[in-house]
């Protein structure tokens, strides 16, 4: 127990989630969560190779991709009206990055006011060329054609990543994540770490590198062969795919399982 706590406590996403929960959980008893709806329609410039950075906690967000140069979100916010009024729905940028902060709290109004969150669904399209900064609490996340640097932060939330290109650091606390590669680039880097969700890893033909695993109750399997350099029984070991490569792929879990096949 004393490990899950430094566990939880030295990742801030963690932390800052944890501290929303409490207070939305105080307000819930009062307040009905679906009083009211709201639908949100934003369009704004992006160009190939920008940023979009998300910050929400609970609902759905889907993001895909277009062949246009700008971020469309379309967003419904679901909750009583003064919540609604009160947390509002934050999007702006320019041409290079766009940032968008589903629970915008106007000032005055603290976490200790009431609950602090919004529940949003999301629907974005971005640049297929696009860079992501995610951070989601119980918001699932899926994530179709998009070519960039993916960082997705979550902490109950199922991750999953349709043909995508691109290093990619994924990490949830109870979700799973499924990640399908489309292109396989030579200095390939995959981070997937979650505590006890499953994780499953669909390369493509061209995957070469090494694959690094660690988990405290899980196990690892693959339907491609695999030349170990060290292994500690199947909860810990390094091996090479494809005969071995610059790329790396590293998971983590505590009690969730791991599939690797293409």
């Amino acid at each position: 127990m004393q490990n899950l706590v430094k566990l939880v406590m030295r990742t801030p996403a963690v932390a800052f989630a944890i501290c929303a929960l409490v207070a939305s959980s105080a307000a819930l008893g009062a307040q009905n969560w679906s009083d009211d709806s709201e639908r949100v329609s934003r369009t704004l410039p992006l160009e190939a190779g920008g940023t979009l950075k998300l910050n929400t906690f609970s609902g759905r967000v889907t993001i895909t991709t277009t062949d246009v140069s700008e971020v469309v979100v379309d967003a419904v916010r679901h909750g009583p009206r003064e919540r609604l009024n009160r947390i509002t729905l934050d999007i702006h940028g320019d041409s290079h990055a766009v940032v968008i902060e589903a629970n915008h709290r106007e000032r005055g109004w603290s976490m200790f006011s009431g609950s602090s969150v919004v529940d949003t669904d999301f629907d974005i399209k971005v640049p297929r060329r696009t860079n992501l900064d995610v951070n989601v609490f119980s918001a699932s996340l899926t994530i179709d054609g998009v070519d960039g640097s993916q960082k997705l932060n979550g902490f109950s939330s199922r991750m999953t990543l349709n043909e995508v290109t691109g290093p990619l650091r994924a990490h949830t606390f109870s979700g799973s994540i499924i990640v399908r590669a489309k292109v396989w680039e030579p200095n390939q880097a995959v981070d997937l770490d979650t505590f006890s969700g499953n994780v499953e890893l669909h390369l493509p033909e061209t995957a070469r590198g090494s694959v690094t695993f660690n988990s405290f109750s899980g196990h690892l399997d693959s339907d491609l062969p695999l030349t170990f350099r060290s292994s500690s029984g199947r909860r810990s070991l390094t091996a090479e795919v494809g005969g071995g490569g610059d790329a790396a792929v590293k998971v983590k879990t505590f009690s969730g399982n791991v599939r690797i096949d293409r």
